[in-house]
């Protein structure tokens, strides 16, 4: 089996070089590695070892399904599995993805049967009336034929209003390569106060930082943002996280904003745009040429020593000292383990916790930006640090049922003789016909852990942003209901009561192949406070960036903490 894997990979990684693809899987099976053995929870196939046989997405999706599960990263593992999904077969055709009304409507049946079936939240935020209602328009606006980008785009838009952040939708074969070689605007996108700014501009004109985009191909920057944003999946209200969403620029297989955009927007390949540009206001217009994100990666790099994939490479956690104003920063920027670049996360906390007592330091800026989440380890070994009283991550966790035989028509990524779940010892019991509830404490997670002698007993500066997310979020909510600490930033990306995560069940629908992943689970935080409902962190103090401030590279919120802690020494 080994031998025929390793040479179905050979052969794949080949048609990979052809599209310029290999480095996108290489990236993915990095980090989902580092998380794998990092986690503690998962036995690795051996062939897994070998990053030429592994980061190959034919070998991972078969490999995948002889791994043994006992509870997915809240927000990691889609990350890696939507960029694994791209078959040998698919990748070798170019041919546009088009579905007939029937096909179409087959696929809306079983989404709208797994998402009733699965998703624990999918009232939460609207009467069942009203998601009925938007199940039957859909199904009235199809007619006799539909591209795949079109249903793409229709289903994408649908499932971003179930108000879930982990619940991913995500182009396969062909419509993935459709997604994957589409012209991009040659220049980055950030949203600011509701407009649309240009940074590192790779066409031959260097339009300069910060230059306000009015218009694209004749849509203005309001109307492009009316377009996008109900299409990005978000944990409730959260705005920020759909504006974190929408600027970024990688996994472009299912999120940032060049997918949006054609998504939602224009499938063009040259743009025409109105802008006034930085510093002078002058309002010019120029067309541009589209170009691949492969291109455009590379011209960052030389043009601007840019590098897209910087996140992935930067040592996490980082911890350092100010003993001249008497304060400590701790840097966590992500939530899993790279053991390459990353120093030994215990090791690290243990020391740097012993520092902070030995030098009597009481003051801790603790910077959470741009964590996505991911390992709860981490999540509940910082909290032994943060707070002085026993803790756990959940109150509970629910589970929306035990038996998923129904949907083994389009499930996938899992053995489908494993669709009953095992409740011979009752660690869930039932509510109703759609909950189930834990019914003793199975999890560590459920567990109450003591603080660590080292625990920090200063002033506390959390600082975050609308990346904080998943387990990150958590950490956020759960320093918010145990600590007095002063958060700095804008609203996290996380609901603060917790997650809709864990376990995925994963649906491929079956005539356009797109992978829809949806959360089973409810994971109640502990100590539950009352709060705004679809609502996350809400900061002491807001940052509201300027473009000047972009263009400058300020880091607003470090250097307000900053002023903070040098105020409360006077």
């Amino acid at each position: 089996m080994d031998t025929w894997l390793a040479k179905k990979a050979a052969a794949t990684n080949i048609v990979l070089n052809k599209w310029g693809l290999t480095e996108v899987f290489e990236r993915s099976y990095f980090y989902f590695t580092s998380v794998l053995y990092s986690s503690r929870r998962f036995q690795i196939p051996p062939l897994l070892q070998y990053p030429s046989v592994a980061c190959n997405p034919f070998v991972t999706q078969i490999l995948y399904k002889q791994m043994k599960f006992k509870k997915s990263l809240l927000g990691i593992l889609p990350i890696f599995l939507a960029l694994t999904t791209i078959s040998n077969d698919a990748i070798s055709q170019n041919k546009p993805v088009f579905l007939t009304k029937s096909q179409v409507l087959e696929d809306l049946h079983w989404l709208r049967f797994s998402l009733e079936y699965v998703h624990p939240r999918l009232y939460k935020y609207d009467t069942k009336k009203t998601v009925d209602a938007r199940f039957d328009s859909l199904e009235k606006v199809i007619g006799k034929k539909i591209s795949g980008l079109d249903f793409l785009a229709l289903i994408t838009k649908a499932n971003a209003k179930v108000h879930c952040g982990h619940l991913y939708t995500i182009a396969q074969g062909n419509l993935s390569n459709e997604v994957l070689k589409k012209k991009v605007l040659p220049f980055y996108i950030r949203i600011v106060d509701g407009k649309l700014y240009l940074f590192n501009d790779c066409s031959e004109f260097s339009i300069p930082n910060g230059s306000h985009i009015l218009s694209i191909n004749g849509k203005s920057d309001t109307d492009i943002l009316n377009a996008i944003l109900p299409g990005i999946p978000a944990d409730g209200y959260i705005q920020t996280r759909k504006i974190k969403l929408a600027e970024r620029y990688f996994f472009y297989a299912f999120q940032g904003f060049d997918l949006y955009y054609y998504l939602f927007t224009d499938r063009s390949n040259v743009f025409k745009i109105d802008y006034l540009t930085f510093g002078t206001n002058h309002k010019k217009t120029i067309t541009l040429k589209g170009i691949s994100s492969e291109e455009r990666k590379e011209i960052l790099l030389h043009r601007y020593n840019i590098d897209e994939e910087i996140w992935f490479k930067t040592p996490s956690p980082k911890f350092e000292t100010n003993d001249k104003d008497n304060y400590a920063v701790l840097t966590v920027s992500r939530s899993f383990y790279d053991k390459t670049i990353d120093p030994n996360f215990d090791s690290l906390l243990s020391s740097s916790f012993h520092s902070i007592k030995e030098k009597k330091i009481d003051k801790l800026i603790l910077d959470l930006r741009n964590n996505e989440g991911g390992d709860e380890y981490q999540q509940m070994e910082l909290m032994s640090y943060l707070y002085d009283k026993p803790f756990r991550l959940y109150q509970n966790i629910y589970l929306s049922h035990l038996d998923f035989r129904p949907l083994k028509r389009v499930i996938i990524e899992r053995d489908t003789a494993e669709l009953l779940f095992n409740n011979d010892d009752e660690y869930m019991r039932k509510v109703n016909d759609n909950l189930w509830i834990n019914n003793y404490e199975y999890s560590d997670n459920l567990q109450l852990k003591d603080p660590k002698p080292n625990v920090f007993k200063g002033k506390l500066y959390v600082l975050m942003n609308g990346t904080c997310f998943s387990s990150a979020g958590d950490l956020i909510s759960d320093l918010k209901k145990t600590t007095d600490a002063v958060f700095i930033g804008e609203e996290s990306g996380g609901t603060f009561e917790g997650p809709t995560g864990g376990n995925d069940i994963v649906i491929e629908l079956p005539n356009s192949k797109i992978m829809v992943r949806i959360s089973p689970n409810l994971q109640i935080g502990y100590l539950y406070q009352k709060h705004p409902i679809g609502r996350g962190v809400l900061p002491t103090y807001s940052i509201n960036y300027t473009v000047q401030d972009i263009v400058e590279h300020t880091d607003l919120e470090m250097e307000f903490a900053k002023k903070l802690i040098n105020n409360a020494q006077k």
